[in-house]
């Protein structure tokens, strides 16, 4: 063999060596898979838009959009878009004295902008949008979240681009004043017509960690990670929201393995054990259901000036009629706690004024009849010619709510109330509600901020309250507010306006590879969060 072909066959050798030995190490050191950037959210319903507040609109809303300040899942408040919250302990919130247009005084505070904050489009923000979205916002229907904040606001001054103040209303020692500085953007919304605005509600600009990709009506909607995120870039990098007729459809997508997270409150503890065999399951144990206390109550309210109830007597024999434990016993297999107040733990304004009374229905005819009722035909309870027929109202969209609604038009029945059950939509069922004619309503009541809380019943009780109300809101500390919502309380248990029924149990669905993810008590939408939410590396 000539020396030249023996020189090419040794290197050929050596380079099969050579990989041989470099091959094996590689080959057994392969890279793992990179970890899932992707989501898919199921949702029951589509909404108007995303700040239609819906439900479904909420967890959109908590991923898009972004505010000064927020609430974490220790009902905490964390700045966002600000560098810090407002304390009296950091200088950034005074209470003034020597303002002539407050003798009472006034809560003042100053919050500070992260450096180079960017809308979606890319465009700065600044404090003249804060200044815009107060001035947008307080124009808003009554009643509307956005508007409440607004109006505990007398006004709005912009010291520098990163620097505004908030002037509170006179004599206003509110606690959520923090949430009252919100964002929009004003180079897109200064000169905005009405079909623009209805443009940008459905898919807007502004600066939460996901923006809106695409909105495919009827399917869903794709949300894209945000690169320019205050906090940082999110650790996924799309969310896939998909919209189901109902909640039926979300659990059968579940079973599928569609959808990874289904957020509040699109399933109730009604479902837990429906939920926990889902879990259960060969390849889907990777899910797990997390169950929140929150702070929201399912509210019976009576109708406290009209004739039926009136009286307080009536009012307390619903209370011994309702078997209110058997309620939350049969629809929610005993996860729900049944409140005394209308402010519930874990608020930190809630206290236990008493006992929750035991169902007595001997106990609840005696107080009728005290009160002139007396059995009529068909044993239906009458007084002076007028029976005791009535309608209940109930706020549509929960499954468990109804059911719990005829449980307690049986529940009467029993005592001689007879009790139609109507659902209506929310927007309906307050119209109804503010016009008068009405006797029994059933609906969810937000308790995560005392004040708001407190709105729905001033002048339908004790007059006392209304007054108690606003000592607790003029307040110094928290430990003065906590005296005063204590009587408060004391106030309201004692007059009776609303039988609580039981507190929410938020619901929500995640792979358990899904780090990041907490459910907030305080009424946040499960996405409050979602910049934080990353898979675990495989």
């Amino acid at each position: 063999m000539r020396r030249g072909a023996t020189a090419r066959i040794r290197r050929a050798l050596l380079g099969v060596a050579i990989v041989g030995l470099l091959g094996g190490p590689l080959a057994a050191c392969t890279a793992p898979p990179p970890a899932r950037r992707d989501v898919v959210i199921g949702l029951s319903g589509e909404p108007t838009s995303i700040f239609g507040g819906e439900p479904a609109a909420l967890v959109l809303a908590a991923a898009v959009t972004e505010e000064l300040v927020r609430r974490n899942e220790r009902d905490e408040y964390v700045p966002r878009l600000a560098v810090e919250v407002p304390t009296l302990e950091n200088g950034a919130l005074r209470f003034v004295l020597d303002d002539p247009t407050a003798p009472t005084g006034r809560l003042v505070a100053t919050f500070r902008l992260r450096a180079d904050l960017r809308w979606h489009d890319g465009a700065p923000l600044t404090t003249d949008d804060v200044a815009f979205a107060w001035q947008r916002e307080r124009t808003l229907p009554s009643g509307l979240p956005a508007r409440f904040l607004a109006d505990r606001v007398d006004r709005v001054e912009v010291l520098t681009d990163r620097v505004v103040r908030f002037h509170y209303r006179a004599g206003e020692r509110w606690d959520g004043y923090p949430l009252a500085a919100r964002v929009l953007p004003k180079h897109r919304l200064a000169s905005a017509t009405a079909a623009q605005w209805a443009l940008y509600e459905r898919e807007p600009v502004h600066a939460g960690p996901f923006a809106v990709a695409a909105w495919l009506p009827g399917y869903g909607v794709t949300l894209s990670a945000f690169p320019g995120y205050a906090l940082g870039a999110p650790g996924l990098g799309r969310l896939e929201v998909r919209f189901y007729s109902d909640r039926g459809a979300v659990v059968d997508a579940l079973r599928r393995g569609e959808v990874d997270v289904v957020p509040s409150p699109v399933f109730e503890a009604d479902l837990v054990r429906t939920l926990d065999g889902i879990a259960d399951g060969s390849d889907r144990s990777r899910l797990q259901a997390l169950y929140t206390a929150g702070e929201a109550v399912e509210m019976l309210h009576f109708a406290t000036r009209g004739l039926r109830f009136g009286d307080v007597l009536v009012r307390r024999a619903v209370e011994l009629a309702v078997d209110r434990q058997a309620i939350v016993d049969l629809l929610l297999a005993g996860r729900a706690r049944v409140p005394r107040d209308y402010l519930v733990p874990p608020l930190w304004a809630a206290t236990v004024s008493g006992q929750v009374a035991r169902p007595d229905r001997d106990a609840a005819r005696a107080l009728l009849a005290r009160a002139g009722f007396s059995r009529g035909a068909f044993g239906i309870l009458e007084r002076g010619g007028q029976r005791m027929v009535l309608l209940l109202l109930v706020e549509a969209g929960s499954p468990v709510r109804i059911d719990a609604a005829r449980l307690v038009a049986g529940d009467l029945a029993a005592v001689g109330i007879a009790v139609e059950v109507r659902e209506r939509p929310l927007s309906e069922l307050l119209a109804t509600l503010r016009r008068g004619d009405w006797d029994l309503a059933l609906l969810v009541r937000p308790a995560e901020d005392p004040v708001a809380a407190s709105l729905p019943w001033l002048g339908l009780t004790d007059p006392w309250f209304d007054l108690v109300v606003g000592a607790a809101g003029a307040a110094p500390d928290r430990t003065e507010q906590r005296l005063a919502w204590a009587e408060a309380q004391r106030l309201w248990a004692a007059d009776l306006p609303g039988l609580p029924l039981y507190q929410r149990l938020a619901v929500d669905v995640a792979p358990r590879g899904l780090e990041g993810v907490r459910p907030a008590p305080g009424g946040a939408a499960l996405t409050w969060n979602v910049a934080e939410w990353r898979f675990a590396a495989p």
